[in-house]
């Protein structure tokens, strides 16, 4: 163990530890589960892209050192490379990410130390006084939630394309396949499962596009602000260098928040501190995503229900409703996790000080775990369960012909009475509505194999040319 002091007194730090005096103090001070950033390496890679940029950000304007300022770089190249993920104690449940910036800024500088002197300490590097230095916690995690939640929306976007795919190759498969469509589970009119298979990947692709739309909300970071927007700490010149050498470390475009109508300078910023609704928009998309994915998951245990005595339309590959392990209930779960992290946002935006977003780490952390749970359950979704869906062709051919729902078209010719006398028929004989009409002499063959032809029922355009073609028949009182 070796020693440190700080201004509250002195306490002992594992040898082998990175970390310093304020981590052990804070990991002490709030372990309340056995959950730690040490779990959570994107954080890790985020807090190391951002000190980076600080440092890189300091030595061009001059109030950093070259050799400093490259030691420091290259200790959180390292960080940025996986290394040290075990040196963050602290635990996730600890405010607005104070604690896990100091942790970063001991781990930087005992490492900055240790390549300059041999060992760690800190008379070459000071976590304060160089690593944080023009930055506080209060600009540098809020940054750290938009770099991480830009980076994971880009890879549940790649998850969600994949089920929009997977619709539309079923579609195309089955857009000739006619099945008997259904109002509230009871018996309506003809469509095909291409149509359903189609509605369903229109319904992912509209959501995966306000996602990908809302993400650029992510590229506006507050980095600079320091403690409540004001910038106060800051050096010359860093504020006009900073994004550039963010956004070349981080390789995409970020920028300093702005507004063209402010009335204040830099009202957007003093928003970015202030406020945290863009976790309850962005949990809402990714609650509605999460809820569409399990609407359909519904509909395909509906309709693959049985094997004997349920709907029994379509079959489920065996890896997707195995017993132990289906895919339809994880859907379930996840669209479940997403609803708990949507309520936990909306708790966050009304609990906040004045001047700074200081609860909003549950959120944080569910916002995390229901994108990697799109990232890795809609992958999921998609290659082992939609992929493989099959038609029970006969089934459902069966299905649309006998129903009763039919007699629609002799309504639409022959009135209402006429359509219901028809459904009636056809129920009480076990007969399709095409036979009862024949048998009623409401049509002729060819007409009857016209009017009732099922395929046709499906497609608009079909359907008005029939009733073009047969509107001398049309006798409605």
């Amino acid at each position: 163990m070796r020693l440190e002091k700080d201004s509250l007194g002195t306490l002992e730090v594992p040898d082998n530890a990175y970390y310093g005096i304020q981590t052990v103090r804070c990991a002490a001070n709030h372990n309340v589960t056995n959950h730690t950033f040490c779990e959570l390496p994107r954080i890790q890679r985020a807090l190391a892209e951002i000190k980076k940029a600080c440092a890189l950000t300091n030595q061009q304007i001059g109030a950093l050192e070259k050799v400093k300022a490259e030691v420091i770089v290259q200790a959180c190249d390292e960080i940025i490379a996986g290394k040290f993920q075990d040196q963050f104690p602290i635990n996730i449940w600890r405010s607005h990410g104070t604690g896990a910036n100091m942790n970063v800024n001991e781990i930087i500088a005992n490492r900055a130390n240790e390549i300059l002197t041999g060992h760690k300490g800190y008379e070459q590097v000071h976590p304060n006084t160089h690593v944080n230095m023009c930055q506080s916690s209060n600009d540098v995690y809020p940054t750290v939630q938009s770099i991480v939640l830009y980076r994971q929306i880009g890879e549940a976007l790649e998850s969600v394309q994949l089920l929009e795919d997977a619709l539309g190759d079923k579609a195309k498969e089955f857009k000739n396949i006619v099945r008997l469509g259904r109002t509230c589970l009871q018996d309506a009119v003809p469509n095909t499962f291409g149509q359903v298979f189609g509605g369903w990947q229109h319904m992912i692709h509209r959501l995966k596009n306000r996602l990908a739309d809302y993400r650029d909300e992510y590229t506006s970071v507050v980095l600079g602000a320091t403690v409540l927007g004001t910038g106060m700490g800051q050096m010359p010149g860093y504020s006009e260098h900073i994004m550039d050498n963010l956004s070349q470390v981080l390789g995409w475009k970020v920028q300093w928040p702005s507004w063209e109508e402010e009335v204040i300078q830099d009202s957007a910023a003093f928003d970015g501190m202030q406020n945290c609704d863009h976790s309850l928009v962005l949990a809402g998309l990714l609650k509605a995503l999460c809820c569409a994915a399990g609407r359909i998951s519904k509909d395909l245990c509906i309709l693959s229900s049985g094997p004997k005595h349920g709907f029994g339309e379509i079959n489920l590959p065996q890896k997707a409703n195995e017993d132990s392990s289906s895919v339809p209930q994880l859907m379930f779960e996840i669209m479940q996790q997403s609803i708990v992290t949507d309520q936990a946002a909306t708790l966050t935006v009304n609990e906040n000080d004045s001047d700074e977003a200081i609860t909003d780490s549950p959120s944080f952390m569910g916002l995390m775990e229901t994108l990697d749970n799109i990232t890795e359950g809609f992958k999921i979704f998609a290659e082992d369960c939609i992929s493989g869906i099959t038609v029970n062709e006969e089934k459902v051919n069966t299905n649309a012909e006998m129903s009763t729902s039919l007699a629609t078209m002799v309504s639409a010719l022959f009135g209402y009475q006429v359509g219901t006398r028809i459904a009636h028929r056809a129920w009480n004989e076990g007969i399709s509505c095409r036979e009862a009409a024949l048998e009623e002499n409401l049509l002729t063959q060819e007409q009857a194999n016209d009017l009732f032809d099922i395929q046709k029922l499906t497609d608009r355009e079909a359907l008005v040319q029939m009733f073009a073609k047969y509107g001398s028949l049309r006798n409605i009182k």
